[in-house]
């Protein structure tokens, strides 16, 4: 038994030759296009190698001894011309074709050959020639009317015999060559056949009168290279289309399932002759041609594996068998071009690869008995969905066809008046924290008195972050919470009033350590400084000043930071829910909201999703991540880092493609969106890169004005809820919220409150009235005094280990102006079940159309969402 010659990486080769053969899909039609491969080496070896890899084509039948696997041509050509090789190598493949597969038909290839052995110049009757050869009659010329002979007698008429032969003959070959018009004219596949620049009307005769120009243009005397290419390259693209439609079996064909294994070429040129080139030139011609006319074509059914001598025609250099098995395994949309590999006479003593079969069936059915089979199926299979025709009226989940897009209907009022200018907001907002101060100063009572540190950042460099960012929401909430706290606290006896104290920590947070050790130290002077909150923001600044924080042992409670990496011990608390609950509910979300548009009026349910994320922010790498692992078919992530590497480190992540300007993101997002129409865009970096992508992919990417679905996180609520998007009809975008708007009728009786104590503070047309930050930053400020006044009410010492033990008991319970914060056992750190909004922007604005979590105390509502008539449950902490 000859084995493939032991040279390096010859398992691999064999190997990946294998899987190239075998592992077409039963639904395949244009999988990636297999490059030929050249072995340079010598005729031995060339020979040994070819006769292993024709082994492998080959399986033992119980009844019928060896037979092949799928059509193969297995040519050792020792001389003649391209064209006699490619005549050669389609009589191979009919010739070497599993029975069981059915017969390998060329049609295509052999009216070329009709045409080309007619050899009568220019004649009218060409098409009815060739007709008569193609049926294989004896004779080339059609039965002529005539009256003679026998004769059929019909009462009143006689019919002549011969002329019903010949009305008979004449209609079989008008439907003929309506078949081939039909073929050149509207299938694709055929369209190689005409010349490149052919605009004439593509008709079964100016078909027959283009193939015989170009054979006599090749087999004049004195013809050129050019004339030669020329008709070879259209054999051997009629051969090609010939075999890319017998591979293209149809549904209920009873050799779909052996169609399955590519065909496969193996050539053997090596051998030298006597005086001449042997077989090289023509082989090496058909390599050359092959790989020319395989980008064009749809064929990606054949496989081809040639040998040639190392001669001086060889590419310099050389490849070796590893790349050739890589080769062998192309991507998808791969140009494929001939890889030449030159071998020398393998080292004495090396082991042969024996080369197993490329494929055996796993069931061996006759086609007969497997069209029964397919055919019974097919009965139950129509009998069933008789049966089961009433499902739609009983709401079945397996015939769901609702698919109007999910946008919500109650909108939430964007800004559209001119207020303050928002440094002069900002400023406000602290003098009324200040005056809060001074309420506590003059009114309180010093045992009942407490102090907690608020860590902000700076203002935004510029006025668009400044609308779509946290800073001035969050300190009307602290404030607002601290007029509820000293409205309450004269009239009972275990209310507490409030001073906050609040800390700049920079731009994004730059000098937040810096900041954290002088609140340590403050603390270390005041026992009633009871806590910290503020941090809007996870960043690696924001985490390591918490780490400081937590091991000086001073309760911290969080507003709108969401990175569970913020979590650094027990004495951190977040009043929002984190990058794990999020990601979870947003991906069960988008695996079943019709979100992603597939027609004007209709949406589907995201099959695939684009996460961009930044590696190098703790918010935005940990929340794409969080999502990637509950939406499995997520693609591999989007990464950018904005401004560039700036020195850091590039994360060496497997599923993370990293781009280096905005516009690789956006043709990156592009060709995602292109290549699977029902992709949906995650996006978890900050709302600025947000705005510049989506005026580079508007302005640069290939995908400008076509629809766009994204889902953001609250980055971009804030930016959707300030106006930021208005006008781009294309995007789509789903945006999360960490309370229920304004007017929402499953509001809790404080979040009520809250509401009303802002629009009278700062009218309903505010910019910010919605937004989560000022929701989230009041109820900071109340689970620190909560868990004050409990400590008040059981007549222990207001200070930091009291107030931390009461939030750690593992019973806190409060209704906030955000939804219920309950830290209970096994969830300390975050409120169990805590609320998620989103939110469908759109030309109206912005209208929640998912609620899942806990709104406050018996309120029946976040436990399910809807869409059309159907209910989806919410996903539950653990």
């Amino acid at each position: 038994m000859p084995e493939f010659p032991g040279w390096d990486h010859s398992g691999e080769f064999t190997e990946a030759y294998r899987k190239a053969v075998r592992g077409r899909s039963r639904l395949s039609k244009r999988g990636p296009k297999h490059p030929p491969i050249v072995l340079r080496t010598g005729a031995e070896e060339a020979q040994q190698a070819l006769e292993a890899l024709e082994l492998g084509l080959q399986r033992s039948s119980r009844a019928r001894g060896t037979v092949p696997c799928t059509p193969y041509a297995h040519v050792d050509w020792r001389g003649g011309s391209r064209t006699e090789l490619i005549a050669r190598i389609a009589e191979e493949l009919k010739k070497n074709a599993p029975e069981e597969a059915g017969r390998v038909r060329l049609p295509a290839y052999d009216l070329l050959q009709c045409v080309a052995d007619h050899r009568a110049g220019t004649d009218p009757h060409l098409a009815d020639r060739v007709f008569a050869r193609h049926r294989g009659r004896a004779t080339a010329v059609l039965p002529a009317d005539d009256a003679t002979g026998t004769t059929i007698n019909a009462g009143f008429m006689t019919v002549p015999l011969r002329s019903v032969w010949s009305v008979t003959e004449r209609v079989r070959l008008k439907l003929w060559e309506r078949r081939w018009e039909w073929r050149l004219a509207r299938r694709r596949r055929y369209r190689l056949l005409w010349p490149e620049n052919y605009r004439g009307n593509r008709t079964y005769a100016a078909a027959l009168d283009e193939f015989l120009r170009t054979w006599e243009a090749a087999a004049r005397p004195g013809s050129g290279p050019r004339d030669a290419d020329r008709w070879d390259g259209l054999l051997l693209a009629a051969l090609m289309t010939d075999l890319y439609g017998h591979a293209r079996q149809g549904l209920l064909h009873p050799g779909r399932r052996r169609r399955r294994p590519r065909h496969a070429l193996l050539l053997n040129g090596a051998r030298t002759g006597a005086g001449g080139d042997g077989g090289s030139a023509a082989v090496a011609g058909f390599v050359r041609l092959y790989g020319a006319q395989q980008r064009p074509s749809p064929n990606a059914a054949t496989v081809v594996v040639a040998a040639l001598p190392d001669a001086h025609d060889a590419a310099p250099g050389g490849g070796t068998l590893e790349e050739a098995a890589r080769r062998l395994d192309p991507a998808k949309g791969t140009v494929p071009t001939p890889y030449e590999v030159r071998l020398a006479r393998p080292e004495p003593g090396s082991r042969g690869v024996t080369v197993a079969p490329v494929w055996t069936p796993w069931v061996r059915l006759r086609p007969g008995r497997e069209l029964a089979l397919e055919a019974g199926a097919l009965a139950v299979t129509l009998w069933l969905t008789g049966q089961l025709a009433f499902l739609p009226y009983l709401d079945s989940p397996f015939t769901d066809t609702y698919t109007q897009c999910l946008t919500g209907k109650d909108y939430v009022r964007q800004s559209r008046a001119a207020g303050p200018a928002l440094p002069a907001q900002y400023a406000d907002a602290l003098k009324m924290i200040a005056e809060q101060n001074r309420v506590a100063r003059a009114e309180g009572e010093p045992e009942r008195t407490v102090t907690i540190a608020h860590v902000r950042a700076s203002m935004a460099p510029n006025a668009a972050e400044r609308r779509s960012g946290a800073a001035i929401p969050e300190l009307r909430g602290l404030a607002l919470a601290q007029q509820a706290l000293h409205r309450l606290a004269p009239a009972n006896d275990n209310g507490i009033w409030v001073r906050i104290k609040t800390y700049d920590a920079g731009v994004q947070f730059k000098n937040a350590r810096k900041v954290a050790a002088e609140i340590v130290r403050e603390a270390e002077k005041d026992q009633h400084l009871i806590g910290v909150t503020g941090f809007t923001e996870s960043r690696t600044e924001t985490v390591e000043a918490l780490r400081v924080l937590n091991s000086a042992r001073i309760p911290i409670v969080s507003s709108t930071a969401t990175a569970k990496a913020m979590e650094v011990g027990r004495y951190y608390h977040g009043a929002a829910p984190n990058n794990k609950r999020e990601a979870r509910v947003v991906a069960e979300f988008a695996k079943r909201a019709n979100t992603v548009r597939t027609g004007e009026d209709s949406c589907a349910p995201a099959e695939s999703v684009a996460v961009v994320t930044d590696p190098t922010d703790v918010y935005s790498d940990e929340l794409g991540k969080e999502f990637v692992k509950d939406f499995h078919s997520a693609e591999s992530r989007i990464g950018y880092i904005p401004g560039g590497n700036n020195g850091v480190v590039v994360p060496n992540e497997p599923d993370l493609d990293m781009k280096f300007s905005m516009s690789e993101v956006a043709e990156a997002v592009c060709s995602r969106v292109a290549g699977k129409k029902k992709t949906l865009v995650y996006w978890t970096s900050r709302v600025r890169e947000f705005d510049n992508f989506l005026e580079t992919y508007q302005s640069l990417s290939k995908c400008a004005n076509r629809d766009l679905t994204v889902m953001g996180g609250n980055e971009l609520t804030n930016a959707a809820l300030s106006g930021g998007f208005v006008g781009k009809s294309w995007l789509h975008l789903y945006h999360t919220a960490h309370m229920l708007p304004a007017g929402h009728p499953d509001r809790s009786a404080t979040a009520k409150a809250f509401n009303d104590a802002y629009t009278e503070e700062f009218t309903e047309s505010d910019l910010w009235l919605n937004d989560g930050h000022a929701a989230l930053a009041h109820d900071a400020v109340q689970v620190l005094a909560q868990a004050t006044s409990q400590a008040n009410a059981a007549g222990v010492e207001l200070t930091r280990p009291n107030v931390q033990q009461i939030v750690n008991s593992g019973s806190f319970d409060l209704e906030g102006a955000s939804g219920r914060l309950r830290f209970a056992a096994g969830s300390l750190q975050r409120p169990l079940n805590k609320l998620l909004t989103v939110l469908h922007h759109g030309k109206d604005g912005s209208a929640p159309v998912l609620m899942c979590g806990d709104s406050g105390k018996n309120i029946d509502a976040g436990k399910e969402w809807r869409q059309g008539g159907r209910a989806y449950g919410c996903p539950q902490d653990e």
